[in-house]
């Protein structure tokens, strides 16, 4: 082959390492990643099979749970799905656990304790029926608990723990009981310990506000999620 001036043109050179700047650059999984850490523990928590709140047997250890409706509830048949979507997540750990202070915690048995706490507050619901939710739960150490935590509640956004708080909460100790009511509390009343007899002041929340938050969530009026950055628990090295 001759070029214009008559000579010889060789095959067209390919210049090495040229090939770079059509790469693409995948980011390398880390599996020691923050997400990754706890997105394992939640894969792991959804792959069990739901079962009725009202029959969870006694387990020891903290862990990670979701609660599922399965009634009728008209507030919530869009979520009665076959336990796709969770209304409330949460975790249970060791005493001690939130800071990295835990012992062996041999003998407890946190994440059961709490699973039956809810049971109790849902048996208390005037308008509630503990046989209608169902739980996912999963055993496991009490530090990466809270990743999968923060995870769930961030992709599922679930109503009461995003939009209306309060049924996680412990009944005050003595002398707090001029705390506002948990909005919860005002939507579903029967706890006790919420009752206007002992928390006569109401929540900022009233129910009929809470219903319309959750009426908008089903409308896909809500405002997206926020991305919040996952957190490590809290560690205190100089008290270890």
């Amino acid at each position: 082959m001759s070029n214009e001036t008559g000579g010889s043109v060789g095959p067209k050179r390919v210049i090495r390492g040229s090939w770079r700047q059509y790469a693409t650059r995948p980011e390398p999984y880390d599996p020691l990643k923050l997400e990754n850490l706890g997105r394992s523990i939640e894969m792991q928590m959804l792959q069990m099979e739901p079962e009725p709140i009202t029959d969870v047997h006694p387990m020891l250890g903290a862990g990670i749970y979701a609660i599922y409706y399965v009634g009728h509830h008209p507030l919530y048949e869009p979520i009665s799905d076959g336990c796709r979507t969770p209304i409330y997540v949460g975790k249970a750990v060791h005493k001690g656990g939130r800071k990295g202070l835990t012992s062996s915690g041999e003998g407890e048995a946190p994440l059961w304790e709490r699973i039956k706490e809810h049971r109790t507050s849902l048996e208390q619901a005037v308008d509630l029926d503990a046989d209608e939710f169902h739980v996912r739960y999963l055993v496991a150490v009490d530090f990466f608990v809270s990743l999968a935590e923060q995870l769930m509640i961030r992709q599922f956004r679930p109503l009461w723990n995003t939009l209306v708080d309060g049924f996680g909460n412990h009944a005050p100790g003595g002398g707090r009981s001029n705390q506002r009511r948990p909005p919860w509390d005002e939507l579903h009343p029967g706890r006790p310990w919420s009752s206007p007899d002992r928390m006569p002041t109401p929540s900022k929340q009233s129910a009929e506000q809470s219903r319309l938050l959750i009426e908008r969530r089903w409308n896909q009026e809500e405002p997206p999620p926020s991305q919040e950055t996952l957190t490590f628990p809290d560690i205190l090295p100089d008290e270890l």
